[in-house]
């Protein structure tokens, strides 16, 4: 729904119910009705394994009804909002432009998740989400804390959306997206993508195998049990898709396996540093290109690259965002530009080659086909298979629908 539509502005400034997180509908359009539902969930930092590590009968019992892969690959780097944007759009981070959790856009200025003004502003967000094509083909949609969603993309809000508020319990969440699909029919979003933070925090204060962890996973497979439960009792249950999810894994780090970079460069080689465990990115002075790169070349447990070597498969080279070095730690290593002190528990961003960076994908529903075991898959391909569920007509993206098709009946 464009955010400037003059019916809408007038119903914001007359609804005593309407807030700025959700928008009040415009329903002078005709809305499309007639599609199935999509009900996207993503754990943030569910690692692929984590259900063979824990007890998770309810992902379990979904996997017996629906299809699982195998795991979920991320794109690089394995960070949160880079990987949940890239699911929304299809993109590589380089083409959607959230090249990082924090990063600096030589125009617009500073991108970082604490920055509400930055995150709400649409000048970072390239590509087309799902929702926004949704909206666009006059299909209602509606997005709980999912990255991207609180600025208005092409002019385009989901037709709800939250502004971020990590106090509020997992369990009105699914109250929520319960009472979204009983809105009435011209209301109801027909896709839902909502978020939960967990068991990325633990992941990254505990490490994967810990038994706080395990009691976050579990605790999780039960909320999923719980709004299974409530999806069975809706009438229009039989028309319902869900896919449970998550943007990345979680690798093993302890603070023995530590680098700090800014012990090894000289001051004025340096012009501007964006890190984030286990990358950091460098932009060198001009003059000093060749000496920051041997140096850091030498350095043992990482992998320094260049817009020339940086690995095809990373596709991270065409942003203005990215830096003109690129350093990547090696599996269970920690990368530091500086540090007080070196953490212990997990972290991600390192190469998806590295499987302890994927994540987990479950779906069942009317379209999906039934105990299917699918082949690990890139999450570029997301949103063709979730524009193809909803009968969209997709945006251009890096990701194809022929890798995930088979999936569907």
């Amino acid at each position: 729904m464009k955010k400037l539509l003059l019916f809408a502005s007038l119903l914001a400034l007359l609804s005593c119910k309407s807030t700025p997180e959700e928008k009040p509908l415009n329903l002078t359009e005709e809305v499309r009705t007639d599609a199935p539902y999509l009900v996207v969930l993503s754990m943030d930092g569910f690692r692929w394994d984590y259900p063979m590590l824990y007890d998770t009968p309810n992902l379990d019992s979904i996997a017996e009804i629906g299809v699982k892969s195998a795991s979920l690959e991320p794109c690089f780097p394995s960070k949160t909002f880079p990987n949940h944007y890239s699911m929304a759009t299809g993109l590589h981070p380089e083409n959607h432009g959230i090249v990082m959790n924090s990063f600096k856009d030589p125009v617009i200025g500073r991108y970082k998740l604490s920055d509400r003004e930055a995150v709400q502003n649409p000048d970072f967000y390239l590509g087309e989400p799902i929702w926004v094509t949704a909206e666009k083909q006059q299909m209602r949609s509606a997005c709980y804390y999912w990255p991207g969603s609180e600025a208005p993309i092409q002019g385009y809000y989901p037709s709800i959306w939250k502004k971020y508020d990590g106090s509020v319990s997992y369990e009105a969440r699914i109250d929520s997206v319960i009472d979204w699909l009983q809105l009435p029919v011209p209301e109801r979003p027909h896709l839902i993508m909502w978020y939960f933070d967990e068991p990325d925090h633990v992941g990254h204060n505990y490490g994967p195998e810990h038994e706080i962890t395990k009691q976050t996973i579990e605790r999780l497979d039960s909320l999923v049990g719980v709004f299974c439960r409530k999806i069975n009792s809706l009438p229009n249950k039989d028309s319902i898709n869900l896919v449970f999810t998550s943007d990345h894994g979680m690798g093993p780090i302890d603070a023995k396996r530590a680098i700090e970079l800014d012990q090894l460069l000289k001051e004025e080689w340096v012009e501007r540093v964006e890190a984030g465990n286990p990358v950091v990115m460098i932009q060198p002075n001009k003059g000093f290109e060749d000496e920051a790169f041997q140096v850091l070349d030498k350095v043992e447990h990482i992998r320094v690259y260049t817009k020339e070597t940086m690995p095809e498969a990373f596709h991270y080279t065409e942003s203005e965002r990215i830096l003109d070095l690129v350093c990547v730690a090696d599996s269970a290593w920690s990368l530091y530009w500086n540090a007080e002190s070196y953490a212990t528990g997990g972290t991600h961003g390192y190469d998806p080659v590295n499987r302890d960076m994927h994540a987990i994908f479950y779906a069942t529903g009317p379209a999906f086909k039934k105990d299917m075991e699918y082949d690990s898959f890139k999450n570029i391909h997301l949103y063709s298979l979730f524009a193809k569920i909803l009968g969209l007509d997709p945006a251009e993206t890096d990701g194809h629908l022929t890798e995930v098709e088979t999936m569907l009946n």
